[in-house]
């Protein structure tokens, strides 16, 4: 099982004021920490806390993993012109 948990960071740039951003920390089980990350960068604060609140914490295997990577570089990394 892969262990998963979402990290928030502080955003300092004021062009990203509505904004939340951070990382997924991902643990593989022969690992003792994590060894890869997931940024995410949205304004959908709503909608990415509903996706966190479902999977913060949590065991996942690679095809969830995998999923949870496609979503969040689909829906939960915007981009934006300053």
């Amino acid at each position: 099982m892969i262990f998963i948990s979402f990290v928030e960071e502080i955003i300092m740039n004021p062009a990203y004021h509505d904004f939340i951003a951070g990382r997924i920390e991902v643990t593989h089980p022969e690992d003792s920490f994590h060894s890869e990350e997931i940024r995410f960068l949205t304004r959908k604060i709503r909608t990415f806390n509903r996706f966190r609140a479902k999977w913060d914490m949590k065991g996942v295997d690679k095809e969830t993993l995998k999923n949870i990577e496609d979503t969040v570089e689909r829906k939960f990394y915007d981009k934006i012109n300053p």
